[in-house]
């Protein structure tokens, strides 16, 4: 079965053991469990209504399939988790929503830089320079037009493709949310 992750050509495959233990509804319920936090058995045999050995059971099939890890960190309880395999097939928007936003931070620090330096040079934008003209041109002997000033134009484009990075990190995350919903509407009517 192939699953769109989000609009385009990219899908999720899932394998035979994934399908069937995503076959049952109380397995999906367990992992919509997962995906919020990882739970002791207790803890999501309370959730869900279902007796510790159904639950087991279920939890047993999710971790053979490589949807489910139990993590026991020698303490009284024991934990089980959404595995690797089990995290991307549910946010599998995620790495392009990271590249998104570590993007973003990267542009904004190269714009904030530039705004520093255009400041500095007495070049914003907008801004009158130090000499209280009202315009950022500097008028050049030759045509008598003026000439932008590299550093506060450069850091206005830069901060603006940060701000466009960001704003696709936000339509990512929705985008996924969507998908994720979908995804689970679809298992339920399969």
């Amino acid at each position: 079965m192939r699953t769109p992750m989000l609009p385009g050509p990219s899908t999720i495959t899932l394998d035979q053991e994934s399908f069937k233990a995503l076959a049952s509804e109380v397995r999906v319920d367990i992992l919509k469990k997962l995906d919020e936090r990882r739970q002791t058995v207790t803890d999501l045999s309370g959730l869900l209504s279902l007796s510790k050995p159904t639950l087991l059971e279920h939890l047993e099939k999710l971790q053979a399939a490589g949807l489910v890890k139990r993590v026991d960190e020698g303490r009284k309880w024991i934990y089980y988790e959404l595995s690797q395999k089990g995290r991307k097939l549910l946010h599998p928007e995620k790495v392009a929503i990271v590249l998104a936003l570590s993007t973003a931070v990267v542009l904004a620090a190269v714009g904030g830089i530039s705004l520093l330096l255009a400041f500095m040079t007495g070049s914003v934008p907008f801004l009158p320079p130090r000499g209280g003209a009202n315009t950022t041109l500097n008028p050049t002997p030759a045509t008598g037009y003026g000439v932008v000033e590299p550093y506060g134009s450069f850091a206005l484009l830069v901060l603006l493709l940060a701000g466009v990075c960001g704003f696709a990190a936000l339509v990512l995350f929705w985008m996924g949310n969507r998908r994720r919903a979908r995804f689970f509407s679809e298992l339920a009517r399969a």
